[in-house]
C-alpha cells in the first residue's frame, strides 16, 4: 500500500486505461484531448488548461517560463523543498526574485504576505507553493491570499502540484493567473501528465518570446484548439488521466476536498497520540501529507512488514522525519489499516476511528483493494 506523496495508488479502471497505444493524430485521440481539457477546466474552474507530457515539475517550469519575463520582479515565499525549487526556476528564468524564507516546519501568515507586498510595490508577480509535501504544511487560506495579491494588481502563479483536488481552489472566481499540478497526486492518475490551468487574465499574460518550445504554454493551447498536442504525447497517460478526471467528476470535487481533509486529520490524531512530533499547526496543516518526527528510528522498515510504504524526509529533513502521503483515493480502509499497523508496532490501542467523510463513494471503493 503506497502512502507516499506520489505517485499514488490508482483505481483499476485508470490503470487499465493507461495501456492504450494509438495514433496521437487520430480522431480518437483528439476526442481524448478535447474531453480531458473540458473536464480539467471544470475541476479547476478555469478558462484553459494546458496538457503537458511530463511531471508536475514540467508544469511548474512551463508556468514560470510562459508567464514571467526576464527581469520581472517576482516575490516568492519558500517554506520547504518545493518552494526552493520554484525559487530556482524563477532565477533560471532570469526574474528579479525577492524571496522571503521560513525555517522548515513553519509557514507564512497573511500579515507577513501583506507586509512583503507593501515593501515591494514595484513587483509584478507573486509565485508560491500551495501545499508543501516536504514539511506537511500548506497555505490553507489561498482565497484570502489571492484576494490580497490581486487587489494590488499583481499576477499570481501557484504551484499546486500536491494541492489541487485536495483543497478548494477556484481559478476563475479567485482570479488566479495560473495553477500548475500533476496527474499522479490528488487527481489519482498514473504519473506522466502535467497541467497548467489559466484564468482569462492568465491567458492574456502569456509570454510569447524567449520561451523554450517544450515549455511554451501558448504553443500547447494553439494545438489544443484543434484537439491535438504539439509533441508526441504519452497517449496512455492521457487516456488514464481522462478516466481519473471522469471519476473525480462522479465523486464530486467538493467531496474529494472533504475526504482528503478528513483522512489527514485522522492520521494526525493517531500519530500525535503515539508521540510523533508533528510539523505544522491547525492554521497550516496539509490535507495531503502528514510530516512528523517519529518516536522510533526504523518506522519505515517496520511498516513495510505490514506492506505499507511511507516516505522519509527530503533535503535537510531526510534523516529526521517521515511523511505519510494521503493523496488520491486514500480512504477509511487505507488509514484504518495504517492505524492498526501503528498500534501493533507501538503496542497501543488506537482510540480513534476514521470519520465518515474519509470514506470513498461505493462505486470508487470497488476500484481499489487495500489488502
Amino acid at each position: 500500500m503506497l502512502l507516499i506523496p506520489g505517485p499514488v495508488e490508482v483505481p483499476k479502471s485508470v490503470k487499465e486505461a493507461s495501456t492504450l497505444v494509438i495514433n496521437h493524430r487520430s480522431d480518437k485521440f483528439r476526442e481524448i484531448v478535447k474531453n480531458l481539457e473540458n473536464l480539467m477546466n471544470e475541476h479547476f474552474s478555469s478558462t484553459r488548461v494546458a496538457l503537458l507530457t511530463g511531471s508536475g515539475t514540467l508544469a511548474v517550469e512551463a508556468m514560470v517560463y510562459s508567464l514571467v519575463k526576464r527581469g520581472e520582479k517576482v516575490i516568492t515565499f519558500p517554506y520547504g523543498e518545493f518552494g526552493n525549487r520554484l525559487l530556482d526556476s524563477l532565477k533560471r528564468r532570469g526574474a528579479n526574485v525577492v524571496s522571503y524564507k521560513k525555517p522548515l516546519g513553519q509557514g507564512f501568515t497573511l500579515e507577513e504576505i501583506k507586509e512583503a507586498l507593501d515593501n515591494n510595490k514595484d513587483a509584478t508577480t507573486v509565485a508560491l507553493v500551495h501545499n508543501e509535501t516536504s514539511t506537511g504544511i500548506a497555505f490553507r487560506n489561498m482565497e484570502e491570499i489571492t484576494h490580497v495579491v490581486k487587489s494590488r494588481g499583481l499576477k499570481l502563479l501557484v504551484d499546486s502540484v500536491s494541492g489541487f483536488a485536495a483543497y478548494k481552489l477556484l481559478v476563475n472566481e479567485w482570479k488566479i493567473d495560473a495553477v500548475a499540478t500533476g496527474s499522479q497526486k490528488a487527481l489519482a492518475s498514473v504519473p506522466g501528465l502535467g497541467f497548467v490551468a489559466l484564468s482569462q487574465e492568465g491567458v492574456n499574460e502569456l509570454v510569447k518570446d524567449e520561451v523554450p518550445a517544450y515549455l511554451d504554454i501558448s504553443l500547447y493551447l494553439k494545438f489544443q484548439d484543434k484537439f491535438e498536442t504539439p509533441f508526441t504525447p504519452a497517449v496512455g497517460v492521457f487516456n488514464a488521466t481522462l478516466r481519473a478526471a471522469e471519476l473525480l467528476k462522479i465523486e464530486g470535487i467538493e467531496n474529494r476536498w472533504r475526504r482528503h481533509e478528513a483522512c489527514a486529520r485522522f492520521v494526525r490524531n493517531i500519530t500525535n497520540y503515539l508521540g510523533f512530533s508533528l510539523f505544522g499547526n491547525e492554521s497550516n496543516f496539509s490535507n495531503t501529507v502528514v510530516a512528523a518526527e517519529p518516536p522510533i528510528k526504523d518506522l519505515r522498515s517496520k511498516l513495510k512488514e505490514f506492506k505499507i510504504e511511507i516516505s522519509p524526509g527530503i533535503g535537510e529533513l531526510k534523516e529526521k522525519i517521515v511523511r505519510f502521503g494521503l493523496l488520491g483515493i486514500v480512504d477509511d480502509r487505507a488509514v484504518g489499516k495504517l492505524a492498526k499497523a501503528l498500534g501493533t508496532i507501538f503496542n497501543s490501542d488506537i482510540p480513534f476511528t476514521p470519520p465518515p467523510e474519509c470514506k470513498l463513494p461505493e462505486f470508487l471503493a470497488k476500484e481499489i483493494d487495500w489488502d
